[in-house]
């Protein structure tokens, strides 16, 4: 399971605004804003089966983390 809400967490304390919703649109940006909801709150949960790669360099850009963080390996 990815540390999203870790995350954005982590990026606030360094002054960097992102909310669960910007993310969303930014992963997902040919999806409705429901459907981005609904794909942000698997990915989150852990219920997203596969994780596109592309999903990891874009959370880790928005966010100011690296990916060992983002999987919790720091």
């Amino acid at each position: 399971m990815l540390k999203i809400d870790k995350a954005i967490d982590c990026a606030k304390k360094r002054g960097i605004k992102i909310k669960k919703k910007e993310l969303a649109a930014k992963l997902w940006p040919d999806s409705t804003e429901s459907a981005q909801q609904v794909s942000m709150t698997k990915l989150c949960a852990g219920r997203k089966k596969l994780i596109n790669p592309d999903w990891v360099v874009i959370i880790c850009r928005e966010c100011g983390v690296t990916p060992n963080f983002l999987f919790g390996y720091e």
